[in-house]
């Protein structure tokens, strides 16, 4: 009976060491691609915001062909939300958390949901000046906007 119960804990004890193992060398508790963790520790004052999923998304947000990431953040200190884009050439640029703008009033986040909208859709196809894929930031029932980069900054176009 002993050897009967030894056999089935083995496993489950097994199992258990490189899964404790991974959670502590982690980062992050949130599965995130290399090239994003590297472009957060350049941010030491914003982490990621895991409320809503996915927590990032990835694209050719400024039409060079590479793959960069946008990722849901939060601040440390004061808890403002934001999006923290990483292109793949090195270069960050930050909306919200903290970064005053015209949409986000008092650092308050109004949206419930994002997804990525890819260049050449036909939901981008009204928007002419958007060259490139753009993150749709959504209020449920209410609407939302386009955030995108137009080559210099990041640009808000509102949608109903």
């Amino acid at each position: 009976m002993r050897k009967k119960l030894l056999l089935l804990l083995l496993p489950l004890a097994v199992c258990a060491v490189p899964f404790s193992k991974a959670q502590t060398e982690s980062e992050t508790p949130f599965n995130a691609p290399d090239e994003l963790r590297a472009c957060l520790r350049t941010q030491p004052k914003i982490q990621i915001d895991g409320r809503i999923n996915p927590f990032y998304l990835s694209g050719d947000f400024d039409g060079d062909g590479s793959t960069d990431f946008a990722v849901q953040v939060i601040t440390r200190q004061d808890q403002h939300h934001g999006v923290l884009f990483c292109f793949a050439n090195g270069r960050t640029s930050l909306w919200g958390a903290g970064v005053p703008n015209a949409v986000l009033k008092d650092g308050a986040w109004p949206f419930d949901s994002w997804m990525l909208i890819r260049k050449g859709s036909k939901h981008l196809s009204v928007f002419p000046k958007i060259k490139a894929d753009a993150i749709a930031l959504i209020i449920t029932d209410e609407g939302g906007g386009l955030l995108y980069w137009n080559g210099k900054s990041l640009m808000w176009q509102r949608e109903e």
